[in-house]
């Protein structure tokens, strides 16, 4: 299923896509698990170790995954991938097309947070204070920043 990029299983909390309902369950159970990785440069916290582990690199600069196309150069694979299909991919190969407006993209958790702009959603919603976030990413960022020190 993962060579012929087939992917059924979608996190409830942010939408990523994955092969196998066991790759899925890892990733939705990281957002509850207790990070236990901490990156010595800056203090971020990881719940997997392969994620501290690309986040060192990208603090050393290092991305090794070069895009064919254009001078862009990626930490991981998955983001090169991600990057050739957005901006170099005939619009055909994406599979993904907002109902909206014209845009096309290459997978479907990043036409979901697309179409949120159009329709002015803001699914990530903080009970400590009430703000609203259209964005798990930008959620995330609040948490730590306004109320966990």
């Amino acid at each position: 299923m993962v060579h012929l990029e087939e992917r059924a299983y979608s996190c409830q909390l942010c939408g990523k896509i994955f092969a196998t309902k066991q790759s899925r369950d890892k990733h939705f159970n990281s957002h509850f698990n207790e990070k236990h990785y901490e990156c010595p440069k800056c203090g971020k916290r990881f719940s997997q170790q392969d994620g501290l582990r690309y986040h060192l690199k990208a603090h050393d600069g290092i991305r090794e995954f070069k895009c064919s196309e254009c001078d862009m150069a990626f930490v991981t694979p998955t983001t090169l991938k991600l990057h050739y299909m957005q901006k170099h991919a005939n619009p055909s190969e994406r599979r993904f097309k907002c109902i909206f407006c014209a845009k096309t993209f290459a997978t479907e958790a990043v036409m979901e947070r697309h179409l949120r702009r159009h329709i002015v959603e803001r699914p990530f919603f903080c009970n400590l204070c009430d703000n609203a976030y259209l964005q798990s990413s930008h959620f995330y960022r609040h948490l730590r920043r306004a109320h966990i020190h």
